[in-house]
């Protein structure tokens, strides 16, 4: 009838069909992997809460059913990430990570992503102004008096770059801790730890002593005023200083930062 061949009827049948993909065999992790992510889980879950101690290694070993040094290479890995710590000479029990180590892994991931002044200033500007205006609802007399210390040592630190930097450091993390905020802790830490150190540069060149202890003091002042609006306004502006400052001393506010600038 002069119909075409549909294209399945004109294949040749003689042509060997498609090869089917090929598949790699499943890897299996070596047990003390499986054993580390297993306990990991109980931790983090909560099922073995922060202070209690870890069944021996011998007990461990009976309940996975592995050898003692499968479990002691387990271990060994959750003591390297922070999560166990030596409650004697033979017993481990579990620790919160400090803010120190649960950042450090970030910070390096910051440094590798070749993150920038203007990346660190930006998340800055919205952590700063939070953490001020938190502040103001949740500093005790405790944090309220070591502010005020702060401010006695920024003013005593106007000719000396080092200790003024420093002390600019401990004001922000003043702040921040006395919030209580853990979500906001961790956040900040990791970029603190790159942003401030490498403001250095600003404090040398420019000497800005002066504006970091007015703003500091008027954060201050709002937060022992209960004025969580007027501590979020000078924390913002004092950000706008720090990038002011960057420019003003040409750094370069698109390149990639280092604390050791």
């Amino acid at each position: 009838d002069g119909a075409r061949p549909s294209r399945a009827c004109s294949r040749n049948p003689t042509m060997p069909a498609d090869p089917a993909p090929a598949f790699r065999p499943l890897k299996r992790q070596p047990a003390y992997l499986q054993v580390s992510e297993r306990i990991r889980e109980a931790i983090v879950s909560g099922r073995i809460p922060a202070g209690e101690l870890l069944p021996t290694e011998t007990e461990l070993a009976a309940q996975f059913d592995v050898t003692r040094s499968t479990v002691r290479e387990a271990i060994r890995l959750l003591e390297q990430g922070g999560l166990l710590g030596r409650a004697g000479r033979k017993r481990l029990a579990v620790r919160l990570p400090s803010l120190e180590s649960a950042s450090r892994s970030i910070q390096v991931a910051m440094q590798m992503h070749r993150v920038t002044f203007k990346d660190l200033w930006e998340v800055s500007m919205g952590l700063e102004p939070l953490a001020a205006r938190l502040a103001c609802a949740t500093a005790g007399a405790d944090f309220k008096h070591r502010l005020a210390a702060n401010l006695e040592r920024t003013a005593a630190a106007l000719d000396d770059d080092e200790e003024l930097l420093e002390a600019e450091i401990e004001f922000h993390d003043l702040v921040a801790q006395s919030t209580g905020n853990h979500a906001l802790l961790l956040a900040r830490q990791p970029l603190n730890q790159l942003f401030y150190p490498a403001f250095r540069p600003v404090i040398e060149r420019l000497k800005p002593g002066r504006r970091i202890l007015e703003s500091h003091r008027r954060i201050h002042e709002a937060i022992l005023a209960n004025d969580p609006d007027t501590a979020a306004q000078w924390a913002e502006k004092h950000m706008r200083d720090f990038r002011r400052g960057i420019l003003m001393a040409k750094l370069d506010f698109e390149g990639p930062v280092s604390p050791h600038a």
